[in-house]
């Protein structure tokens, strides 16, 4: 009988959506799921029965904040659980990071011996619901009034396909790079908030524009170059986000003069704008368009370095691209 429950419930995490990983208490890989075969694009026999840390993250157990990788190496070293935590993943298999809200527990046997600890990872980008729970465990230190202009955020996902998870990624994005730059904890607070709502004055640009397939006539890429002007109205009657404002306005603005919708250059660009700029358009080539698909990472790397200096701020790509290739491994 027991051998028949432990066969169904080893059916019933194989069939789950969310990738789910086991290890006992040494760390070793003893169970992971279809999901994380698909995700990771690997069998699972080349994963069970390997060290976690080594199977997945080549030996480094600690990033380069001296953060865990791993949330399931966490748990199994210092006993702590944890429940719908916001993680950004990083494994050998993947080009970018990934992000997820992990739940990670202890398992013990029928006989309350304990065996290990589990975890399970859940795709925030699949779901809004998700996805709005992680934004606000990003920060909660920060504003309560958050929930408010992420309504704002929220609706433009709903109109326009292309920016459900956008905002998010850029807002990941723009906090790595702010991070990397090594600028103060409120100004990479800043950083991520100013890429959830950098998008919000595409409420005012209609749904057909938004999501054409095809090249936009010029008369639409007008209504297109107006959404910074727009948000930069939306946001200003809030009162707690005036600094957000000037970074909104100036977000495609471009390092050599020559964007909008004043045509500032170098330096005149707020710092924060110059991250967005970098972080919108590299999250814009590695993303599904309706018009094309996404492009290979080193092709995305390699179109911000030719850019660099002209569209984008040198030093910005520069520090991106260190943090990109670091993710390489």
């Amino acid at each position: 009988m027991e051998s028949m429950e432990h066969g169904m419930a080893q059916l019933i995490l194989d069939s789950l959506p969310s990738p789910v990983l086991m290890s006992d208490l040494h760390g070793r890989l003893i169970f992971v799921n279809r999901a994380v075969e698909d995700d990771l694009g690997v069998e699972r026999g080349e994963l069970l029965g390997r060290p976690l840390i080594e199977a997945l993250y080549q030996g480094r157990k600690f990033d380069r904040r001296g953060k865990y990788r791993s949330a399931l190496m966490e748990t199994l070293e210092t006993g702590r659980s944890f429940n719908a935590r916001f993680m950004e993943v990083k494994t050998v298999f993947h080009q970018l990071p990934r992000f997820f809200l992990v739940d990670t527990f202890f398992v013990h046997s029928s006989g309350g011996q304990l065996l290990g600890a589990c975890a399970v990872y859940h795709d925030i980008f699949r779901h809004r619901e998700l996805l709005k729970r992680a934004v606000m465990s990003r920060l909660t230190t920060i504003s309560e009034q958050f929930e408010t202009i992420y309504a704002f955020a929220e609706a433009i996902g709903a109109r326009d396909l292309y920016t459900m998870g956008h905002s998010e990624k850029v807002a990941e994005y723009a906090r790595l790079i702010a991070e990397a730059l090594g600028l103060q904890e409120k100004e990479v607070d800043l950083a991520y908030i100013c890429g959830i709502v950098h998008d919000v004055g595409k409420i005012g640009v209609p749904e057909n524009i938004l999501n054409k397939p095809g090249p936009l006539l010029p008369e639409e890429f007008v209504q297109i170059t107006c959404h910074p002007d727009k948000g930069a109205a939306i946001l200003s009657h809030i009162s707690w986000l005036e600094q957000v404002v000037p970074v909104v306005l100036a977000h495609h603005e471009r390092y050599d003069g020559r964007g909008y919708p004043r045509g500032l250059k170098g330096e005149e660009i707020p710092l924060l704008s110059r991250i967005l700029s970098v972080a919108d358009a590299f999250d814009a080539m590695t993303s599904d368009r309706s018009y094309r698909r996404a492009l290979p990472v080193p092709v995305a790397i390699n179109e911000l370095k030719r850019n660099a200096g002209t569209q984008f701020d040198p030093r910005i790509v520069e520090v991106f691209v260190q943090v990109l290739l670091e993710y390489q491994f």
